[in-house]
Parts: structure tokens; sequence; C-alpha cells
């Protein structure tokens, strides 16, 4: 039988869960279809740890990475404490991801397309990052001070 929490969940973390939730679609589509606002003939393109994937291989990190939102998103829309944390530790090593690949890349004149790009995404990533750790700490971290939202 299930614990239920008597405290409810937050409506904004279920509409991030729900949002995760198309995310994960979105990258399956962009693995197995292509992107749908770019080159249909490019090789899919994928960066985890700031290193840079193509073909087969960003396709294997993108399915990844969809399943990891899948999750995060189920357990989100659930009510799951585990899945606000699983989200921040993600978050946190997509922002130094995209760190390690500004900085790595910097210097590559075929890749500045992309470190603007990067360079561009990095601070609504740290926004989002620094949501869910303003969520999680009284969620997470200090049940006993945990508000009714």
């Amino acid at each position: 039988m299930p614990v239920h929490d008597r405290y409810p969940w937050p409506a904004d973390l279920r509409v991030f869960g729900a949002l995760s939730l198309v995310w994960a679609l979105y990258l399956v589509w962009l693995a197995l279809i292509g992107d749908p606002f770019g080159n249909y003939f490019a090789p899919p393109r994928a960066v985890i740890g700031g290193s840079v994937f193509y073909g087969s291989q960003a396709q294997f990190v993108l399915l990844t990475e969809a399943a990891i939102f899948w999750v995060m998103a189920v357990g989100m829309i659930t009510g799951r404490r585990w899945s606000l944390l699983l989200s921040l530790f993600y978050m946190a090593g997509t922002v130094v991801s995209y760190l390690v690949f500004i900085i790595a890349y910097m210097d590559t004149r075929a890749e500045w397309t992309h470190v603007r790009l990067a360079v561009r995404v990095g601070p609504t990533l740290v926004l989002v990052t620094l949501y869910l750790w303003i969520r999680s700490r009284d969620l997470i971290f200090d049940p006993a001070r945990r508000r009714v939202c």
C-alpha cells in the first residue's frame, strides 16, 4: 500500500514534468527521424560531457537522454522526490557539459555556430538548474520546513 505524503506536490513541478515528457518525445524524434528545424541531410548530433557525437553514437546518446527525461517526467508527474533530485543532478551535469563544450571547441572554426548556440542556451540552463535547486531545498533537503504551495 503506497504511503501518501500529507503535503501536495506543487503544480509547477508537475508542469515541469509534463515539459520534460515533451522534451523526451522531441529527443526520440530527433534521434530517429532528424531535426525538424534544421537540415534533414545532416547526421544526428549530440553533445554530452563536452564531447560531440555524430551518427549512430549520437542516436544512442539522444535516446539515452530521452529515457532519462522520460523517467524524470514520470517521477515529477506522480510526485516522487527522487525525480526532483535526478532532475537537479542531470541539469547541473548539463550546465557543466555545456561549459566544457564551449571551452573545448571555442577555437574550432567549424564549431563556432554550435558554440554560439551553447553560449545563448547556457544562461537558460543555469536558470532551470537554480529553479530546481530552490524547489528541491524545501521538498528534499529540509522536510521539516516544507510549505504547502
